[in-house]
């Protein structure tokens, strides 16, 4: 490695041990509502997923047997620890995907899912 190329890396190494934690860190899902893998046996009053970081959401969708199902809200343009929706269709039994992505505070897209069963 030449000279350099040793001080450009020494110095970007520098640059980003200096940078806050905040913008270092990929937001990580803390949990969901219903947990990943739940068997319920009834409807849920709501659908959450929280976050260790805010993370600004592009896509949150519950899909099921017949289809997507309409919810309450959708996600926005602000960056959040939290987001809630409410189903807003009726919702037959069957197994249930929520599917998410967002930017985290870093810049690096981020996205999963969850799953649980109504009876």
């Amino acid at each position: 490695m030449t000279r350099w190329k040793l001080i450009a890396t020494a110095a970007l190494a520098l640059q980003l041990l200096a940078a806050p934690p905040s913008l270092r860190a990929h937001a990580q899902p803390e949990g969901s509502y219903p947990e990943h893998g739940a068997v319920l046996d009834q409807r849920p009053t709501r659908i959450a997923i929280w976050f260790d970081h805010p993370m600004r959401l592009t896509l949150f969708e519950l899909r099921g047997p017949a289809g997507v199902v309409a919810l309450s809200a959708r996600p926005g343009a602000t960056a959040v620890s939290r987001f809630e929706a409410v189903p807003a269709a009726p919702m037959p039994p069957g197994r249930y995907t929520v599917r998410w992505r967002g930017l985290a505070p870093d810049g690096h897209v981020m996205a999963d899912d969850f799953d649980f069963t109504l009876r």
